[in-house]
């Protein structure tokens, strides 16, 4: 303990005496921290930098001005070097300003070595450390390199925040700008007007219980009892619907499901098997190619997400609009809610590499994501153990953890603990 951390810590337990205790019982210990000199010091954490070593205030301002002008109002995530509390408590039209600690044994790291003391003192400010995981003020600003610093108890937050970070990114690889894209969704208006609105499929399906099927590792576990499940009297099996990815796997294992769920542009023959019997039903989205909407041997319903892109097609052509961000396993899961199905267990919706491995039944990298790739991103799976993933598998786990918090009539389950831990599902066990 340094006269630093004391006198800081003198202020913080006077003004947030939880918090206080939390620093003092903090371990530094396992951090690599050094100092960084450049035209300024900066402290470098397990090889990141807290802040620039050149310009520190230049970069807390630019930081700042993400803010609107007139805001009031704030929350900052992450502490960095203390630069950004510092330049925001001399702005004096800031009326409050939340500081949220996405690691506190960090911080206790910061207040070692450095004196934080004018900012702590100011009376608009408020030490935040125990965070809301799932929802975001409407006035916020991230210290960016605290996001691969956070604490494991913030990984929820730490990918919320990456998600929104990313997000006009994101938008805009999947803008409407696409020339050929365009034509393709064009060519296949006339298809999707012969054929059915995927909301008719509740005129066939009343389903008391549905399983809906990602390519996750863990699916290589429950074959036998998918295989089981199906077999049941159809009266008394549960409804099935698998993604397009794993139709292969299924088939392969002699489980047919009831629907196949299709969204992604780049699926082609080559991810579907030659055989698939015509009793499975496709449910598609514009982008799909036309050569396996011609192809497919069964009936054929069309849907669209909620984004913009669809907003002409859908006035041309109304179809069931189904929530989708970014994953197929999205539309398949909400297209069990609209069924009005009350149950809904996911199998393979991993958002993670379980067993050093990508997908089920396929070879690494076929999909797209690679085992050999997997060395930044983690999430936490059912087990309360680090997993890898990849940082789109963070944030459409992030999408549907926000989608079944609007679904509270519907109960969620997960059948593996392997995988990612969904919030908002319960574990079911699913043997044989």
């Amino acid at each position: 303990m340094t006269e630093l951390f004391t006198a800081n810590l003198e202020i913080i337990n006077k003004r947030w005496p939880l918090l206080a205790s939390a620093l003092h019982a903090a371990n530094i210990e396992h951090f690599d921290a050094c100092l960084v000199n450049g035209n300024e010091q900066t402290i470098s954490v397990n090889g990141i930098q807290l802040s620039s070593r050149h310009n520190r205030i230049a970069e807390a301002k630019l930081l700042i001005k993400q803010l609107p002008a007139n805001c009031r109002d704030l929350t900052v995530y992450g502490v960095g070097m203390g630069d950004v509390p510092a330049v925001l408590v001399q702005h004096p039209h800031i009326k409050s300003m939340r500081i949220g600690l996405l690691n506190v044994s960090l911080f206790a790291l910061l207040l070692t070595y450095t004196d934080q003391r004018e900012w702590l003192s100011d009376p608009r400010l408020t030490l935040v450390h125990q965070l809301q995981q799932h929802r975001l003020p409407p006035h916020y600003i991230t210290v960016t390199p605290e996001l691969l610093l956070s604490s494991d108890d913030n990984a929820r937050l730490r990918d919320l925040l990456v998600f929104n970070n990313n997000l006009d990114f994101a938008n805009r690889s999947h803008g409407n700008d696409d020339v050929e894209l365009q034509q393709r969704m064009r060519d296949n208006l006339a298809t999707m007007q012969q054929d059915a609105d995927a909301a008719t499929l509740s005129l066939q399906y009343q389903p008391n219980q549905t399983l809906v099927i990602a390519t996750g590792p863990t699916l290589e576990q429950h074959y036998a009892y998918l295989r089981a499940q199906r077999a049941l009297p159809e009266p008394t099996r549960p409804l099935m619907i698998s993604v397009d990815t794993a139709l292969k796997a299924l088939l392969k294992e002699q489980i047919v499901p009831d629907i196949v769920v299709s969204i992604d542009q780049n699926v082609t023959r080559d991810f579907l098997p030659d055989n698939v019997p015509d009793s499975v039903k496709l449910v598609y989205f514009p982008k799909s190619q036309q050569a396996v909407l011609q192809w497919w041997p069964g009936q054929r319903f069309a849907a669209y997400s909620h984004s913009k892109i669809y907003d002409e097609f859908h006035q041309q052509c109304p179809k069931l609009r189904l929530f989708a961000n970014g994953s197929v396993i999205h539309p398949a899961i909400d297209l069990a809610v609209h069924l009005n199905s009350p149950s809904i267990t996911l199998f393979g919706c991993d958002f993670s590499y379980p067993h050093n491995k990508t997908h089920a039944f396929w070879q690494d990298g076929k999909l797209g994501p690679s085992i050999a790739n997997a060395k930044q991103h983690w999430v936490m799976n059912g087990h309360g153990e680090k997993v890898a993933t990849d940082l789109n598998f963070r944030g459409y786990l992030l999408a549907l953890e926000h989608y079944i918090l609007t679904k509270p009539e519907v109960t969620f389950y997960n059948a593996s603990l392997d995988g990612a831990a969904i919030d908002g599902t319960q574990y079911q066990e699913c043997n044989v």
